[in-house]
Parts: C-alpha cells; structure tokens; sequence
C-alpha cells in the first residue's frame, strides 16, 4: 500500500500566501495553487477544504506574523513618536527587501479589502482584516495617549485620530512601495507624518 504524501504546511502556506498576494483570491485558480504548492488538487482541498478555506488560513497567518512584528516595534523603548517613526521605517525596509528580493510588495490585507469590500459572499475575509486593525488601532492608540500625556505627542487631535492617521500611513506607504514610488519618497512619507505627530 503507498504511503501518503508528506508535505510541509508551512512552506504550503507560504506559496499559497504569495501567489494570493500576487494575484489576489478570486484570480487565483486551484491549479495555480497546486502548482505553487506542488499539491495535487486531491490533497490540497482535502488538507484545506477549499479555496477559502486556505485564503483563509493564509490571510490569519499573515496577519499574526504582522501583528507581531508591529507589536515589536512598538515595545522598544523610546519617546512614542520615536516608536511610531521607527514602525513606518520597518515599513519602508520591508518594501525595499521584497522589491530586491522580487517577494511581492505591498499588504495581503490591503490587497484583500481593495479585492473584497462589497463582496457578501467573502465577508469573513473582510471580517478577519477589520478584526486586525482594531487590534492595531487599540495598540497605536496607547503609545500616543501615553505620548499625548508626556507631552510628546500633539494634543491637537485625539489618539484615536493619530492612531487612525498612522495606519492610514502605513496603508499608504505600502500602495505607494507597490505603485513603484522610489525609498526616499517613502522616507518623505515617514520624516512628514513623524512631524505630524510632534507638539
């Protein structure tokens, strides 16, 4: 009797993941994942379930890695703009990497809202995106609250704003790398919004 095929999940995750990146979930087809995974169709939907199933997967996976490389960042010591600063330049080097690296550029997540908003039927994907970003919302918010009381950070807009401000900041830098805007447009990006920030 053959044995079954053996695979490493992780690296399954990690082709499946870029090939989503790159061509978004709806554009990718289960032989393009088969391909990249080099799964045959039997056993990639009978690990997974389905194509969503696995987007799904995939999506949470990115998610948490992000999550914590940012809760990271944040942790490091140093006045709250300083913080903020020293995650939009991880941001920016990142972008550089994957573009030296031909890794794809840009955010999966933002990838997945500009593909999915509107689209009922893949809800849940838009769900695990918003859940994310309250998480990250709530973290950027007590560094500049914190911030704002150690008159660091401008109290001329509420944390909740800043913290709103500085996502849209990292979406924007992240559009911006993928768009092919040059590193010292996107250290402009960072040196401005840091300014922003200070009293």
């Amino acid at each position: 009797m053959a044995r079954p095929r053996t695979f490493d999940r992780e690296q399954v995750l990690t082709a499946a993941t870029e090939l989503f990146w790159r061509r978004g979930f709806h554009a990718t087809s289960a032989e393009e994942l088969c391909q990249a995974t080099g799964l045959g169709r039997s056993s990639l939907y009978n690990t997974f379930g389905s194509k969503g199933a696995l987007f799904a997967e995939c999506l949470a996976r990115y998610l948490d890695t992000t999550a914590q490389a940012t809760a990271e960042v944040i942790a490091k010591k140093g006045d709250a703009v300083s913080r903020i600063e020293a995650y939009l330049t991880k941001v920016v080097l990142e972008e550089a990497e994957r573009s030296s690296t031909g890794a794809p550029s840009g955010c999966l997540a933002v990838n997945s809202v500009a593909e999915l908003a509107g689209d009922t039927e893949n809800a849940e994907f838009l769900e695990q995106v918003a859940r994310d970003t309250d998480a990250r919302l709530r973290l950027l918010t007590d560094l500049l609250r914190a911030g704002q009381a150690a008159g660091e950070v401008t109290a001329e807009v509420p944390a909740e704003g800043l913290a709103a401000y500085v996502n849209a900041s990292v979406a924007g830098l992240r559009i911006s790398a993928q768009g092919g805007a040059p590193l010292a447009r996107l250290a402009d990006i960072v040196q401005a919004a840091a300014r922003a920030l200070r009293p």
